[in-house]
């Protein structure tokens, strides 16, 4: 196949329309190989492209390229891609499916053009070592451990490695070894590591959070909707079942982000998770797919 094909750059997690994460979507991409979806994600080069296609089983079914590989569900894709169509007339207000790699999902559309959107219920992998994890950071154990919550893999349709630290100050100024956490991702089977630090009670934020995904191609992004939803269940479950929360992710890059989740659980056990935000308007990119791509 060659071909102009629909491509789309929107920000997914705005902040007053400034900041937010970047994700490609692709709209006419049916006829598209998974070869040709792998090459447009890379040569598009944000953190996910998200490519809609039709589905018997949803009312779309959403496909989520990094640059170097597929993944299962993406949630700042996702609110990127709903966004773009309502944005450009194709869907209204509303509640939809989408048939993800994580399972079908709902997606709600408000008026404003607010995306929320379902995450699979959380899984709770393995626990991580403090000591193992501080020196993949440049932190100590104690400024884990002094948090008196534990390191471990959450997923909500992709498992990221929580890792708490005591304060925003560690959080900013730690210093990753990408190539470490990418070798210790490998050998975990984990998507991420997903860094946060509580703030003050007073804060309408929750935590402030940094994510580091370098074995998907990601060294850091600027907002993360897949570990949003991972986070605010570990928080509902370690930190006395708080049920609503706000993110904030994306400083250091000068994209600062805001995530909302929330939580229901019934007798202790939680029963559904959502992650929204708004985008700011989608931008058409001029895109010409090679016969060979």
């Amino acid at each position: 196949m060659s071909g102009i094909i629909e491509v789309y750059v929107v920000n997914a997690f705005v902040e007053d329309n400034r900041g937010g994460n970047p994700a490609g979507v692709v709209i006419n991409g049916t006829s598209l190989t998974e070869p040709q979806m792998q090459s447009i994600a890379a040569e598009l080069g944000y953190s996910e492209t998200a490519f809609i296609l039709p589905s018997k089983k949803a009312d779309y079914r959403v496909r989520f390229f990094t640059p170097t590989n597929e993944v299962d569900f993406c949630g700042h894709a996702t609110v990127g891609a709903f966004a773009t169509l309502y944005h450009l007339g194709k869907i209204d207000a509303g509640e939809y499916t989408q048939q993800t790699g994580a399972g079908v999902l709902k997606v709600e559309v408000s008026p404003e053009g607010r995306i929320t959107m379902q995450q699979v219920l959380p899984q709770f992998g393995d626990e991580y070592a403090a000591e193992d994890v501080a020196k993949l950071l440049g932190l100590s154990a104690e400024d884990i451990l002094a948090t008196g919550l534990p390191v471990q893999a959450v997923s909500t349709g992709l498992m990221d490695v929580i890792v708490p630290v005591t304060d925003e100050r560690q959080l900013l100024e730690m210093t990753p070894d990408l190539e470490a956490i990418k070798a210790f991702n490998a050998r975990t089977k984990t998507g991420a590591l997903h860094v946060f630090a509580l703030t003050p009670t007073e804060s309408d934020i929750s935590a402030k959070c940094r994510n580091f995904a370098p074995l998907l191609g990601i060294d850091e992004e600027s907002a993360t909707g897949s570990a949003a939803g991972a986070l605010a269940s570990y928080l509902h479950i370690f930190q006395g079942g708080k049920y609503r929360y706000l993110f904030e992710q994306g400083e250091l890059l000068n994209r600062r982000s805001l995530l909302w989740a929330s939580v229901d659980s019934d007798g202790g056990k939680i029963t559904a998770v959502q992650v929204g935000g708004l985008s700011d308007k989608p931008q058409r990119i001029p895109f010409m797919l090679e016969a060979d791509a």
